[in-house]
Order: structure tokens, then sequence, then C-alpha cells
């Protein structure tokens, strides 16, 4: 059986995703909120005990044997860590991987979009959600001129 060597989306969706990649961003740096990048490798798994992590070994040069390390299945761990050496408000937009989950809805490896707000309490985060959704959703449509 040949190997499928076409992209999986049509440039497109790839155009619609980094207008979409642009706008989070413009949303976020208007906000004052700082785009961070976090390691994809940790060595331990998540904290949640219901995701399972993709394991991986690294085989350092100058250790006699290899060590475990993991892909993270979010970014959360990394995130508050720099929260809690004062970063202040913050978001990350990485990629993400969950063993054990596939389908329709689910990929083994996805792009994820987390933030944290310093100081900002339920009604402000739902609020903020809204907007997003609100400034982020026109920049997935096609833009269409109708002509009479």
């Amino acid at each position: 059986m040949a190997v499928d060597w076409r992209p999986g989306c049509g440039v497109e969706s790839l155009k619609a995703r980094a207008r979409m990649l642009k706008s989070i961003r413009q949303f976020f740096e208007e906000r004052d909120v700082l785009e961070v990048e976090t390691p994809l490798l940790s060595n331990a798994a998540g904290t949640d005990p219901h995701i399972e992590s993709f394991k991986t070994t690294f085989n350092h040069p100058q250790l006699p044997e290899t060590v475990a390390l993991y892909l993270n299945s979010s970014p959360e761990f990394s995130m508050k860590r720099l929260l809690s050496a004062g970063s202040g408000s913050i978001f990350q937009i990485c990629k993400a991987f969950r063993n054990g989950e596939a389908g329709r809805f689910h990929n083994p490896e996805f792009s994820i979009l987390e933030w944290y707000r310093v100081d900002f309490d339920l009604r402000q985060l739902i609020d903020e959600v809204e907007q997003l959704i609100q400034t982020v959703a026109p920049a997935l449509l096609k833009k269409t001129t109708i002509r009479l």
C-alpha cells in the first residue's frame, strides 16, 4: 500500500489557521498578556491521572542509562511554574500530545491555546472568553464579496 504524502488540509485551511493565530496573538498583545513558550518534554508524566502521556527515552551521552521523558499533554504545569515565579498574565499556543485518544474529534497530537490571568475573577474570565471568540471567529470566516 502506498503512503499518501499529501497534506491533510488545503491551502485555504492553512490560511484560515494563520489568520486565527494572528488574531489570537493580537488579542492578547492588546491586553498586555505575555506570550510564552514552555518545554514540550518533561521528566514526569502529566498531573491528570485520566490522561495517558507519550513516553520516550533520551540517550544522554554522559549517562550510563537512558532517561525517560514524556511529551506534555498540556502546558499547564510549566505555565503555572512561570506564574509562581512572577511572570504575570501569560498565554501559549503550542502542541500537546495525548496517548490513547484518537477519533473524529481526537488526535494524539493537537494545538492548544492556554492562558492564565493574574487577579482575574470568574466573571472577568468568562467575559474574556466571550471577547476572544468574538474577535477570533471573524478571522476564520472566508471573506466573500457579493456583487449586485
